[in-house]
């Protein structure tokens, strides 16, 4: 088989079109942060950073701070003391940064998203992460919003690397039910195959449950995908944690819907379990009303 490159991937089948991160510049939100960043580089496309303002931030002119250029620069993409221009001229990632107090986070959330709707959320996640960074506290406005969700581990695996900007997609984890509807959590999974530099990506399908209520599912076929099916039964949030550490996903992918949906909070809280606990990025795909 002949190797994709991201870029024809990316041609043919795109991901995103414009990308708002949250970071406060925690660890936990760090991480996020390098994935987001490596995502616009990827696609090309806007991205909106939404500081939230800690006590430690007083007087501190968080606009002018070289976040960006910085992390370029040390991945190797701008030469060192840039100027802010040479972002987009290089990279063609037009950024908008947007400050906010702790306090109004949340409603800031959700006034960014209406006055600036984006495809993709990236938010992090960890014991030093904000209280309103929560997803009991943030996915009842991106699922007001119908944004897509990108929950970064502060430690674990991604498919991105602070430290040099290195990225790559190998494991893909999609559970799947009757309902919520999978077909658009799975057509997000396998576009996030532009963010793999493996000729292969191992796409995993995951039904917790008996066999003979597995879904039937219109599997994509590409040449740089292959395609498992893993049945399971037991707690579904256990299962779907356990399978991840089991194959070394990269990426969890899951559907979200209404009251029906793994965010909601009276599915015993699956997926603010899967999203505090995995040991992956986790994206949330809203699907139905």
């Amino acid at each position: 088989m002949s190797k994709d490159s991201s870029a024809s991937r990316f041609a043919r089948e795109a991901f995103v079109q414009s990308i708002a991160c949250v970071t406060d510049f925690a660890p936990a939100s760090m991480n996020a942060f390098a994935h987001a960043l490596m995502m616009a580089l990827n696609l090309r496309c806007d991205l909106t950073l939404l500081h939230v303002e800690g006590p430690q931030d007083a007087g501190f002119e968080w606009s002018r701070a070289p976040l960006v250029r910085g992390a370029l620069e040390r991945w190797g993409y701008l030469e060192p003391g840039s100027p802010r221009s040479a972002v987009f001229e290089r990279t063609a990632v037009r950024v908008r940064k947007v400050e906010v107090s702790g306090e109004s986070a949340r409603e800031a959330l959700r006034d960014l998203l209406s006055e600036y709707p984006v495809d993709l959320v990236v938010l992090g996640t960890g014991r030093e992460s904000g209280s309103w960074l929560r997803p009991s506290v943030s996915d009842r406005v991106l699922h007001d919003s119908r944004t897509m969700a990108l929950f970064v581990p502060e430690t674990g695996r991604g498919f991105v690397s602070l430290d040099h900007g290195g990225f790559t997609l190998r494991r893909v984890l999609i559970p799947v039910d009757s309902q919520p509807d999978p077909r658009a959590a799975i057509t997000y999974a396998f576009r996030a195959a532009v963010f793999s530099s493996e000729e292969l990506v191992r796409m995993h399908l995951l039904h917790v449950g008996s066999a003979e209520a597995a879904p039937q599912i219109d599997i994509p076929i590409r040449p740089y995908l292959a395609w498992e099916m893993l049945n399971r039964t037991g707690d579904v949030s256990e299962q779907i944690l356990q399978a991840a550490q089991t194959i070394e996903a990269d990426l969890l992918v899951m559907p979200t819907t209404g009251s029906h949906g793994f965010l909601d909070a009276r599915r015993s809280g699956i997926a603010q379990q899967i999203v505090r606990s995995a040991p992956c990025p986790v994206l949330t795909v809203p699907v139905g009303g």
